[in-house]
């Protein structure tokens, strides 16, 4: 019979174990031999289990043949039902004949005696069983009982411990990748596949996809998605989606299952789409929400905390990563168009050619509904419409704007960008704009060297933020614009001169 001296000392031994190392295998070989050598058995067995096999599977043993061991499958549900009815273990004096075993000639043959098993509990859930052997028939006393017990119970701790550092060795891998392939890149293409397929594969979800909000329109458009049907994806506009609202409030919201939670909007189109559970996180760029992450289960899937944790940090890094492309992508494509349009503009003197340019062609690649460019008529002191594109002419007809703000601080050489035109102060003929669908509007002054010559104005029919890519690249067109006014000004004054000339010079025709 072991006294307490020798169960204190094999929980040191265990302690020091742990201490000097955190692999799972090592450890659980040290549990599972440390219960023989304590309690004299034959053989020792700890077991996991595999929920989706519901079987618990052999993590280490010692003293068992193969043949035995995959005679003995255990089906969790029962297993663990019988350790609770019992009190928490079940001992068996005569394992070769007790009813409630199976396999009494297999047991015999392996020269098994008595069983004692007990649960491993992590968290109150039982997670696998310690099983002892005996050779001989025997009644398990209380102290071996508890001591069993509490060895299981170090087993329990020994998983947890080794999953949380095998999780954070993962999860730090993991993130490391992919936020290293995102911050390596400004293919916003590649940042979405990272974010959709990367992240589906990573964490075994069925789909994932990404929704940017559009800053014009306050609409989160379908950016990328992975593992979705079209069918799904085009089940309609997610705003009313409670879910949605939350997420871009900046909060985290876990649907553990899509066919009953309230906050969910398509209940139908997520049950056909095969959808149990849902992980929402927000995209968010310096401290910005900019969009949402959806992650799609397709088993009942409660997200662990380390996982979230993991995927929010994902999705920070690639909120960052889409930002720093976009910004990337529309420097270039700006730099590019600022050269198209300048080189057209300085490669012509036909003022109709430069005004469709500062009007359609600048109009377009801001991506905005209309454009009007006035120039100012000096001795009359009024602005003239010499171009414009997408306005109504009822509009282009309904009064001077010389009082309308964004006009007169344009010819103070001032860029001005009205919002919202329904609640502006300095805005005329509010009803006129209403009608023609203008919401907002972005007004830069037409420079020729160091004098103001006239407003290019750009109409937005959404609430639109002109950022200041937008801003310069339309200023920087203005003072082109305005130099080949000027040049083309100057051309036809010297054809006008020369025509001039050559008509004085031919009425004096007889002095020759």
């Amino acid at each position: 019979m072991k006294t307490n001296t020798d169960y204190f000392k094999t929980f040191c031994k265990i302690s020091k174990a742990f201490g000097t190392t955190f692999k799972k295998e090592e450890l659980l070989d040290i549990i599972v031999q440390s219960a023989i050598d304590t309690m004299k058995g034959k053989a020792a067995c700890l077991f996991l289990a595999d929920e989706e096999q519901d079987m618990f599977v052999v993590a280490a043993q010692k003293g068992l043949s193969e043949n035995y061991l995959h005679a003995e499958p255990m089906k969790i549900e029962k297993a663990v039902k019988d350790l609770m009815e019992a009190g928490g273990y079940l001992s068996f004096h005569d394992a070769t004949t007790d009813p409630r075993l199976d396999n009494h000639e297999i047991k015999k043959a392996e020269g098994i005696a008595s069983v004692l098993t007990v649960p491993i509990m992590v968290n109150g859930k039982a997670i696998g069983i310690l099983v002892l052997y005996t050779a001989t028939p025997r009644d398990f006393s209380q102290d071996e009982t508890d001591f069993l017990t509490a060895l299981a119970e170090q087993g329990g701790i020994c998983i947890q411990q080794t999953r949380l550092l095998e999780r954070i060795k993962q999860n730090s891998t993991l993130f490391h990748d992919l936020a290293s392939s995102m911050n390596s890149s400004f293919d916003i293409k590649k940042i979405l596949h990272i974010l959709t397929a990367d992240i589906a594969e990573a964490f075994g979800m069925k789909g994932v996809n990404i929704r940017l909000l559009n800053k014009n329109t306050g609409v989160l458009e379908l950016a990328a998605s992975y593992g979705l049907s079209e069918e799904f994806l085009s089940k309609g506009p997610v705003s009313a989606d409670k879910s949605v609202a939350q997420t871009l409030n900046g909060e985290t919201v876990i649907i553990r299952d899509a066919k009953t939670d309230e906050r969910i909007q398509y209940k139908e189109a997520m049950k056909k789409e095969g959808i149990a559970s849902m992980l929402c996180v927000p995209i968010k760029s310096r401290d910005e929400v900019i969009g949402m992450m959806r992650l799609y289960s397709g088993v009942e899937r409660k997200f662990p905390d380390d996982v979230i944790i993991l995927v929010e940090a994902v999705a920070a890094q690639g909120g960052i990563a889409i930002e720093n492309a976009l910004l990337v992508n529309r420097m270039r494509m700006n730099t590019e168009l600022f050269h198209d349009l300048a080189v057209n503009i300085n490669s012509t003197l036909d003022v109709k050619k430069i005004m469709h340019i500062m009007s359609a062609d600048i109009a377009e690649t801001l991506g905005v509904k209309a454009s009007s460019v006035r120039l100012l008529d000096e001795e009359k002191k009024t602005l003239e419409l010499v171009a414009s594109y997408g306005l109504s002419e009822a509009y282009l007809n309904k009064g001077p704007l010389f009082a309308e703000k964004g006009i007169s601080e344009a010819l103070r050489n001032r860029v001005v960008v009205v919002r919202d035109v329904a609640t502006d102060e300095g805005v005329q003929y509010r009803k006129e704009k209403k009608a023609e669908g203008i919401v907002s509007i972005l007004s830069v002054p037409i420079n020729a060297r160091d004098d103001v010559i006239g407003v290019m104005r750009f109409y937005s029919d959404v609430p639109r933020e002109f950022t200041e890519a937008d801003v310069m690249l339309t200023t920087a067109m203005a003072h082109q614009g305005g130099l080949a006014i000027q040049n083309a000004s100057m051309y036809l004054m010297l054809q006008e001169d020369k025509k001039n000339l050559e008509e004085e010079i031919w009425s004096h025709k007889s002095w020759f």
